[in-house]
């Protein structure tokens, strides 16, 4: 994950007010995968961003989340 330009070959998903883009080999990958999911975790132990690919069942059940989205 990388603050970046878009380039012509990229995809842009937007979800609210964030807009993602994603490399073509990136684009594949989490499309193969089921999708994406990115949650900010907040524990003692970890801290930053979280990103899991497949679906997820348990968005935001830590409590200590920010919150979570889906695209893909």
């Amino acid at each position: 994950m990388a603050l970046d330009e878009p380039k012509d070959e990229d995809t842009t998903v937007e979800e609210g007010a964030i807009k993602f883009l994603m490399d073509t080999q990136t684009t594949d990958v989490v499309r193969q995968s089921g999708g994406l999911t990115i949650d900010y975790v907040n524990e003692s132990y970890r801290r930053g961003y979280m990103l899991k690919l497949g679906e997820s069942s348990d968005c935001g059940s830590s409590g200590d989340s920010g919150g979570c989205s889906g695209c893909g």
